[in-house]
């Protein structure tokens, strides 16, 4: 059922997202573990042995000093950071700003904004086929929604077909959806079948999200080597770089 096929498709984007959050949460402990334990370690080395350090190293003994002396300042600013953030999307407004910028977040943000427009597709197509009226229509959707932004575009589609436009007519003005769906949507109004063309374009958004899903992985990897590949060339030019020098004078 669509409930069904709603429920499991929310479940595969949180079970599609848990690899890279874990990745990430790795990179971030081993930042915090070479900032504490391992450069202060080079660092004290070097300064035994009098070392003509690079500006790569003394950047990266610096940035790890700066972490150690005033980690309880960073703690309390990501705290401060995150309650602001908690507090701000409790009002209107805030939640409104979260909603627009998560479907814009690259990568996640198009499943995020195709598994909402599939919700739409279907629940419009349900209310549709059950005679209720394209405008009250609309309002239940726009209610099912749990995006707020996207409940601004539905409740602005519901006020131009409410102004005399037709449902053609308001999806091209919402910029919400792609150029095959809008034929979709104007054969539907042509031959009376707007339910069940509705219903059509859920199963494409649903395939488009499947899709996406099947290959999240495959396109979030590169961008964590980059991340990993970074922090290697950071710790070759900043640590090994000295040591390789010290190594080379002492047998020249």
């Amino acid at each position: 059922s669509y409930l069904e096929r709603e429920l499991d498709t929310r479940k595969r984007i949180k079970a599609a997202l848990r690899y890279p959050s874990m990745v990430l949460i790795a990179i971030s402990a081993a930042i915090v573990i070479l900032n504490i334990f391992v450069i202060p370690t080079f660092a004290d080395m070097f300064s035994r042995l009098g070392a003509d350090l690079p500006s790569a190293t003394k950047f990266i003994i610096a940035s790890s000093n700066l972490f150690i002396n005033y980690w309880y300042y960073m703690l309390l600013v990501i705290l401060m950071v995150f309650f602001l953030i908690k507090e701000s999307l409790k009002t209107e407004k805030g939640r409104y700003q979260w909603d627009r910028r998560k479907i814009k977040i690259p990568i996640i943000g198009s499943i995020i904004e195709r598994s909402i427009l599939a919700r739409f597709a279907h629940s419009f197509a349900i209310v549709l086929k059950a005679g209720v009226p394209m405008t009250t229509g609309l309002t239940l959707v726009a209610e099912a929604v749990d995006n707020s932004y996207m409940q601004k575009k539905i409740s602005a589609m519901r006020q131009g077909i409410e102004s005399g436009d037709s449902l053609l007519r308001s999806a091209v003005a919402s910029a919400l959806f792609t150029p095959l769906v809008l034929q979709m949507v104007a054969v539907g109004e042509e031959t009376g079948r707007v339910d069940e063309l509705l219903g059509e374009v859920g199963d494409y958004y649903e395939r488009e999200v499947d899709y996406d899903l099947a290959t999240l992985t495959a396109r979030i990897e590169p961008l964590l080597l980059v991340v990993v590949a970074a922090m290697v060339l950071v710790l070759a030019l900043g640590i090994f770089t000295p040591m390789w020098d010290m190594a080379s004078a002492m047998q020249g």
